[in-house]
């Protein structure tokens, strides 16, 4: 049995980027405690750990300083709930450099609606994503540092009311303003109101094409 890593394993990081080539999706499966029992090649190949470091280990180990708490904090509250949802992260890779992903979160569940298991889908993220997201995520950092976690909801969620929106409003809108497979996807050129007016199931749909997931 080998050492399960936690968030006290994590590298110091780097300011080096992995880039992710543009087909492939990376894919871990985590038990509801978050601890890791499946991961694909590429996810083993990117992260840097062996399959064996990963599997047992907890999904905290890639977890990337510069992502605010409160990120994770909206994408537990989701898929929690059952919710599928979706975030654009950066992750940390083994030696402690890092890689941008926009990951899909789905959430297994029984016959009981109890939760089996979650599994994440990342994707390269386009550099326009990247940018869209740095200056929001560097706020929310620091305000978790000087003021604590509540302090950076509350910013977020009056950062949302602002600008009429929500978390996951604002992840697919921006992936679909810089997402050139969002054209391709046959959206005209205002995505956004088509967007607002999907039923969510169709959304859904249209996100795991754009992903690529069956």
């Amino acid at each position: 049995e080998g050492k399960r890593l936690t968030k006290k394993d994590r590298p110091i990081p780097i300011n080096e980027e992995i880039k992710i080539p543009d087909d492939q999706v990376l894919i871990s499966v985590t038990n509801p405690k978050g601890i890791i029992t499946e991961a694909n090649d590429i996810f083993v190949q990117v992260a840097g750990y062996s399959k064996e470091e990963l599997v047992g280990s907890s999904h905290n180990v890639i977890r990337h300083p510069d992502m605010p708490k409160t990120m994770f904090k909206i994408v537990w509250d989701h898929i929690k709930d059952k919710e599928n949802v979706m975030a654009v992260v950066k992750n940390l890779a083994k030696d402690g450099k890092y890689y941008w992903v926009v990951t899909d979160f789905v959430t297994k569940v029984d016959a009981d609606r109890n939760i089996i298991n979650y599994t994440a889908y990342r994707r390269p993220v386009h550099d326009k994503v990247k940018e869209a997201v740095i200056p929001l995520y560097k706020a929310l950092c620091a305000i978790e540092e000087v003021a604590g976690m509540d302090a950076a909801e509350k910013f977020l969620n009056n950062y949302f009311e602002e600008r009429n929106t929500n978390y996951d409003e604002m992840v697919e809108e921006i992936i679909v303003k810089n997402c050139k497979k969002a054209t391709t996807l046959g959206f005209g050129s205002n995505p956004e109101n088509e967007l607002k007016n999907m039923s969510k199931e169709k959304k859904q749909s249209l996100f795991n094409k754009l992903f690529g997931i069956k």
